[in-house]
């Protein structure tokens, strides 16, 4: 691969065009300062940008066709504003700084996070500070936006500190197909919900995000379109989850770290926490380490065929662990699903594995350690719909060879039907060890609460061991 001259690459970054001979997949070389869109637009597509060290900010890029972006060292895409404050002219004591007003976003918050839906985050030497409603009281670790007035108030003086407010929606985005964005840190950018930092509104098709960290976005870290594929990166400290993949064949999530996503409080009942995936068809999720999310671990929500979710270890999130909801065909193995729960939840819908009205669904050889008021592996039956291959419900389903640990006297594994129990046919359990470390008769659910040898009598874990 030949690189472009050092005259060429002054001209594309001013607007040129490549000259005919240039080579069909060029390589330019970029640094801190560079207008990196400017280049990319002048840029043939295919082009490989080598992005050397430093801070990149406010850059919004929409690549082309199979361009793809290479970080050399500490790479940081950083969408905020450095805001300069002085004393407040009305003598509050507090201290303002002029600055652009972003439209919030359609997101829903919980009720402690009223403010969840202003994508503009601030912070201070690069700590979040906690958004407040009104200017009155203002206390130190917060701020208040004036939005009519377009001012942002501090409670001190910020003088020697670096103060940022989020201003960029995105770093990389857009329609173009075949992306790779790879040893890139991005961070601060105020991105709606449901979009992500890296990926945008989910237009473009295969792209590939590898070792990106992606952090303090105030929506979805990464979220890509079809056939994406998130590899070996770090996604934490998101303000509403940490990755999302939508529709297309053959994505891959692999070796990636996602944690502590949802900063901003998004209701749960909304889509929040580690990741969400929706629509896809072969998706393989494997050799994750997902935790201490707000919200769910691993989802996949509404017609995904034939997931695996394999090697993954999801611990301590606030919501079901891995969560197949209205999908069909899955695998989900070698796991290792530990202390998640959600103590506003109930009825299953704290379960470490739960498939929710999905169907043909294999869950075998997970290690499972349930927390006190937490469920083991479940399924849920509701009146849902009708997805591609007939109507969502928890049918034709195969748990077994899985270690469930209760480490309180409550909590289930089995079924919750609300639909009579006609149509969760087909499901069985099987195999299984159970380890009741805390206690407790009535761990199963078989359309109604069962005790071991009730649930054995019901035709289910002839061949389980309990109750060690």
């Amino acid at each position: 691969m030949k690189s472009l001259s050092l005259v060429w690459f002054v001209m594309l970054a001013a607007g040129a065009s490549a000259p005919a001979n240039a080579a069909s997949t060029p390589t330019i070389q970029l640094a801190p300062g560079s207008n990196v869109q400017a280049v990319v637009k002048a840029a043939p597509a295919g082009t490989t940008f080598l992005l050397s060290a430093g801070v990149y900010r406010m850059q919004s890029v929409l690549p082309k066709n199979n361009d793809t972006f290479i970080g050399n060292g500490s790479v940081i895409f950083n969408g905020s504003q450095l805001l300069a404050f002085a004393a407040n002219p009305l003598g509050s004591g507090f201290w303002v700084a002029p600055a652009s007003v972003l439209a919030p976003d359609l997101g829903f918050c919980n009720a402690a996070h009223p403010l969840c839906n202003n994508d503009q985050d601030l912070f201070i030497d690069g700590v979040l500070q906690t958004p407040a409603t009104a200017l009155a009281g203002l206390a130190a670790g917060s701020w208040y936006f004036d939005r009519a007035a377009g001012e942002v108030y501090v409670p001190s003086n910020p003088a020697g500190h670096a103060v940022e407010l989020g201003m960029a929606q995105f770093a990389f985005s857009g329609t173009a197909s075949g992306v790779v964005v790879q040893h890139v840190i991005v961070e601060e950018y105020a991105n709606p919900a449901q979009t992500g930092a890296v990926g945008g509104y989910k237009d473009g098709n295969a792209w590939i995000a590898r070792y990106v960290e992606s952090r303090f976005n105030h929506g979805t870290g990464i979220s890509l379109g079809p056939g994406g594929q998130i590899l070996g990166s770090n996604i934490h400290h998101n303000g509403q989850m940490g990755i999302g993949i939508a529709y297309g064949s053959n994505s891959q999530v692999a070796g990636n770290e996602i944690a502590w996503n949802n900063y901003a409080g998004y209701s749960k009942n909304f889509e929040v926490g580690g990741s969400k995936f929706w629509g896809t068809t072969n998706l393989l999720v494997e050799n994750n380490y997902v935790h201490d999310n707000n919200g769910p671990g691993l989802w996949t929500d509404f017609n995904n065929i034939g997931t695996t979710y394999q090697d993954n270890v999801v611990v301590d999130n606030i919501g079901v662990g891995i969560l197949h909801e209205i999908s069909y065909n899955a695998t989900i193995v070698q796991n290792t699903v530990v202390g998640n729960l959600d103590p506003t939840n109930g009825a299953m819908w704290t379960a470490q594995i739960l498939l929710a009205n999905s169907s043909r669904v294999i869950v075998a050889s997970n290690t499972v350690e349930v927390p006190a008021g937490g469920d083991g592996i479940g399924l849920v039956n509701e009146l849902r719909g009708t997805g591609s291959e007939g109507e969502w419900l928890a049918a034709n389903n195969s748990i077994h060879n899985n270690k469930i640990i209760y480490l309180g006297r409550v909590g289930t594994s089995g079924i919750v039907d609300y639909l009579g129990g006609n149509t969760a046919a087909g499901n069985q359990i099987d195999y299984d060890q159970y380890v009741l470390d805390g206690g407790g008769a009535s761990h199963w659910t078989w359309f109604s609460n069962m005790t071991w040898s009730q649930l054995q009598t019901a035709g289910q874990e002839t061949h389980g061991t309990c109750c060690k």
